[in-house]
């Protein structure tokens, strides 16, 4: 995992790192070690480094020359729609334009003063940066390959019954069987079975309407009679804890 601090005043970038490690070495011991803290403290170079999913999770500073937080959060926004943001800053009057850039929270200065809301924030984003890690180990022609969950937009079955994965891209045919494949990914909050065989991520869900679920790309997903409670409730429950990120 990547975390990127960007500040130019040294001794709040510092003081940001030190928290921010501190805190993962003490709550998330056992996954401290696999992630990268870089720091800059000219948000220039760190716009000069960025690239899309370079970054799980950045911690922009509002009031920075030559671009403050919210221009860097917009333009890296408009590259990558995924990477999380949290603003530091020593007034909450600008807090407002974060939820322009989808930003999850927000640290007051000095984090000194402030700690117990550093925690609750991470308490809350850092969990799901681990799951947007996870990856599911998938059998295929040519051998074994590794596919983020974040990417798998559902899984089903074609009219041969061989397993389809489908990615934003494009879809596979992979070689274990559909069971196989539900039993990793069920127990992720993130994916639905609302038909017989299809296991939906509700991350790619546009709108629901009485019988389909209908993804970003307009692809129509069935909902069974059987599993329509369940599953809208299930939906209902993942657009309620989408919602919750931006409520500051």
């Amino acid at each position: 995992m990547n975390i990127a601090i960007v500040d130019d005043l040294s001794d709040d970038l510092l003081a940001a790192k030190t928290f921010l490690t501190n805190y993962l070495a003490k709550n998330f011991a056992e996954v401290a070690t696999n992630v990268q803290i870089k720091t800059f403290s000219n948000p220039a170079n760190f716009l000069s480094v960025f690239k899309p999913e370079s970054f799980d999770l950045l911690i922009l500073d509002i009031f920075m020359k030559p671009l403050n937080g919210i221009q860097v959060a917009q333009i890296v926004r408009n590259q990558d729609r995924d990477v999380s943001i949290i603003f530091l800053t020593t007034s909450e009057d600008f807090i407002l334009e974060g939820y322009k850039v989808f930003a999850v929270g927000y640290f007051l200065k000095p984090l000194s003063e402030n700690l117990d809301q550093f925690a609750k924030t991470f308490q809350y984003i850092f969990p799901k940066l681990v799951d947007n890690q996870k990856k599911l180990s998938v059998r295929v022609d040519s051998g074994e390959i590794l596919v983020p969950y974040k990417n798998i937009r559902y899984i089903d079955l074609d009219e041969r019954h061989k397993l389809q994965i489908h990615l934003p891209n494009k879809q596979f045919s992979a070689n274990m069987t559909y069971d196989e494949c539900f039993n990793v990914l069920k127990n992720d909050s993130r994916f639905v079975e609302c038909y017989h065989r299809i296991l939906l991520n509700m991350n790619f869900i546009k709108l629901m309407d009485a019988e389909d679920f209908i993804l970003t790309d307009d692809t129509k997903i069935p909902i069974s009679k059987r599993k329509s409670k369940e599953s809208k409730l299930k939906y209902m429950n993942h657009l309620i804890n989408l919602n919750s990120a931006n409520t500051w």
